[in-house]
């Protein structure tokens, strides 16, 4: 398809890549069933967002290095797709061949793990703290991972920041300076990206994010999480161009 191949092609150059579920399936039926699947979902877990709620109000320091929001349990995130979940549509949607078939024309072999995630993403009252920057550790096998909104979010203001063209960057220590894209669209829009590069998470403010998540790799076992960059902390400002 000229859309998957357009994905592909921005990925080897930037290292994400965003389009939506519309261009890629050429089914506009995807997204309202997804959706009525994820809405479901959401009022299934309403005793587990309501603690994560309970959690984010009760005022904690921003700063205190116990803070949920810098916490590698992510204490803003609501699990959607857990075991008690059967396959659903928005589970159905993560293992889609046209996904499929982008990771392993990206990563130019086939894909032997996919793990797919739905996350409601509990909004704050007011602006955090940026999240650290992290990447993958390289190896010889690649990782593609996929990001589907399912709320609409400003260009600028998307859920995951990204450093493009670090992804080729093979020095251990930073990234390469520049500027950082955060892709945003409405619900519905598709966001691709090497976990190699130089990224962050943005947490939500003001408003829930629904999000689904896949990590397609190459590996016989799941991928592990990504790792700070040596020295992300101390210079993530040049890292975003701030």
């Amino acid at each position: 398809m000229p859309e998957a191949g357009r994905v592909v092609a921005d990925l080897r150059r930037d290292g994400i890549a965003s389009t939506s579920l519309v261009a890629l399936t050429g089914d506009a039926g995807v997204l309202d069933d997804v959706l009525d699947c994820a809405r479901a979902l959401v009022d299934h877990r309403e005793q587990d967002a309501r603690a994560h709620r309970l959690l984010l109000a009760a005022g904690r320091d921003p700063w205190d290095p116990w803070d949920p929001w810098d916490h590698p349990a992510d204490a803003d995130r609501v699990a959607l797709l857990g075991d008690d979940v059967p396959a659903t549509s928005c589970r159905r949607l993560l293992l889609h061949p046209v996904l499929d078939g982008i990771a392993e024309a990206y990563c130019r072999r086939a894909v032997r793990s996919v793990e797919p995630a739905g996350w409601l993403e509990v909004a704050a009252a007011g602006p955090l703290p940026p999240r650290r920057w992290e990447r993958a550790p390289r190896g010889r096998r690649p990782v593609l991972e996929v990001w589907v909104h399912l709320t609409a979010a400003q260009d600028g203001d998307g859920p995951l920041h990204y450093v493009s063209g670090t992804h080729l960057d093979r020095r251990e220590e930073g990234a390469a300076p520049g500027t950082f894209e955060a892709p945003g669209g409405p619900a519905g829009t598709v966001v691709f990206a090497d976990p190699r590069g130089m990224h962050r998470r943005s947490p939500a403010v003001g408003r829930d994010r629904l999000l689904l998540h896949a990590t397609f790799s190459t590996r016989r076992r799941p991928a592990r999480p990504g790792h700070p960059a040596p020295r992300a902390r101390h210079h993530a400002p040049a890292l975003a161009g701030a």
